[in-house]
């Protein structure tokens, strides 16, 4: 009976023995797993190499602490193993640190960029003195008029350069913006902020936004010069779209940041509205600057009726002052301006964009025909041509005659003459 005691205690306590080793090593996969999570999320959430070589560190440590348990943690770890899992660890640091590598490059390539938009806006705010200035004198003489056409081409190209780098700035933010900004960890957003915040983003593209719109206050524009213009303002809207709707959603909660952003959406729809405006200003200068006074017009319903307008009062007005002058304002209205320059240069664009439809064009050029028949009646023309005709073949036909005339009369002879 003692021995059946005894028999039954050492059951017991090899039972008991072995629950503790279980207990042991269940705690100590727990201890490795929790310790192992820990460096797998501080690895996402480094905000610098420092601390990836830190958690590098932690990683060796990890592995010498465990390092004895190694056949358990490959049964506990399946379908990963001992080293597997250190080797994934590994991987992630070296990813990481690629990001951080690329991070610094780009920074040190913003640098370079911020100090070549200084000196650009340094040398915009210059052009644009001088530009104003000579702009209140542009019909003075050729001299001046020439100076001013080479000061905007200048402001023209320092824009667009300075442009480029605004652009090459905001498109080094991609990268940290590319994914969904809701999975970005606090210290991302952080990181994001204060690159932004360092290199003066924000404040940069405004400058460049206001420039831009600026620009189209200093002086009137070929068509050409619009069609740049507007390619120009779609990259640069295009680029922000990109990045401009994550940063609010990264500055979220911080009002003073968010305002400036909604700022910045403001600043583009005013370009965008600007460039519509200088290219109905700038047809306007086609007509004013041949002595054709029209309303302002700002749109292409605008545009069309105060066309048909003028043309209809100069219809009304035929006959009340003297012919050569109306038939001189259809002249320079039509040949000098609107078939030289509004049709064959303007008309394409507008179309194009949506700021006229040919429909509209019809309209115009069917009054114009109007027109032209009174002050140039087709009818009147061809009589013109007709007495002409009549003129002639009457003077040819007497002409001929005479001379048939002329050798048909005898020669008298003198009676002296023998």
């Amino acid at each position: 009976m003692i021995q059946v005691l005894k028999n039954l205690l050492l059951v017991c306590l090899l039972f008991l023995s072995n629950a503790a080793i279980a207990q042991s090593d269940y705690e100590m996969v727990q201890s490795f797993k929790e310790r192992y999570s820990k460096l797998s999320g501080g690895i996402k959430s480094a905000a610098s190499i420092d601390d990836l070589n830190n958690i590098s560190t932690e990683i060796e440590n990890l592995r010498r602490d465990f390092s004895e348990k190694k056949e358990i943690l490959d049964q506990s770890l399946y379908p990963e193993n001992f080293n597997s899992s250190f080797e994934a660890l590994a991987s992630s640091v070296e990813l990481r640190r690629g990001d951080f590598t690329e991070i610094v490059g780009l920074q040190s390539e913003v640098v370079i960029l911020k100090s070549e938009i200084d000196v650009l806006n340094k040398r915009n705010n210059e052009l644009i003195s001088q530009i104003t200035v000579l702009e209140s004198q542009r019909k003075k003489d050729a001299a001046t008029i020439n100076k001013l056409q080479n000061l905007v081409a200048d402001l023209r190209a320092t824009l667009i350069k300075r442009d480029e780098l605004v652009l090459s700035i905001v498109d080094s933010l991609t990268p940290k913006l590319a994914g969904d900004i809701n999975l970005m960890t606090e210290q991302d957003k952080e990181q994001i902020t204060l690159q932004v915040q360092r290199n003066n983003v924000l404040s940069i593209v405004k400058k460049s936004l206001r420039d831009n719109s600026r620009f189209m206050e200093l002086t009137s524009l070929k068509v050409d010069d619009i069609v740049e213009i507007k390619k120009q303002q779609q990259n640069f809207t295009t680029m922000w779209k990109k990045v401009g709707p994550k940063l609010v959603d990264v500055y979220a909660g911080k009002g003073e940041k968010t305002a400036e952003l909604k700022e910045i959406d403001n600043l583009f729809n005013i370009w965008a509205n600007k460039v519509k405006r200088e290219t109905w200003e700038s047809i306007n200068e086609e007509f004013r600057l041949n002595n054709i006074k029209l309303q302002q017009f700002t749109n292409g319903n605008d545009f069309t009726n105060v066309i048909i307008q003028f043309i209809s009062d100069e219809i009304k007005n035929y006959g009340v002052k003297s012919k050569e002058e109306s038939e001189k304002v259809f002249s320079v209205f039509a040949d000098s301006v609107w078939f030289k320059n509004i049709s064959s240069e303007w008309m394409p664009y507008l179309i194009e964009n949506n700021l006229l439809t040919i429909a509209q064009k019809d309209e115009i050029e069917k009054k114009i025909s109007e027109w032209k028949s009174i002050v140039v009646p087709r009818d009147l023309t061809l009589l013109y041509v007709a007495v002409a005709a009549v003129f002639l073949i009457g003077l040819i036909i007497f002409l001929a005659m005479k001379k048939k005339k002329d050798n048909s009369t005898p020669t008298i002879v003198s009676e002296n003459s023998n």
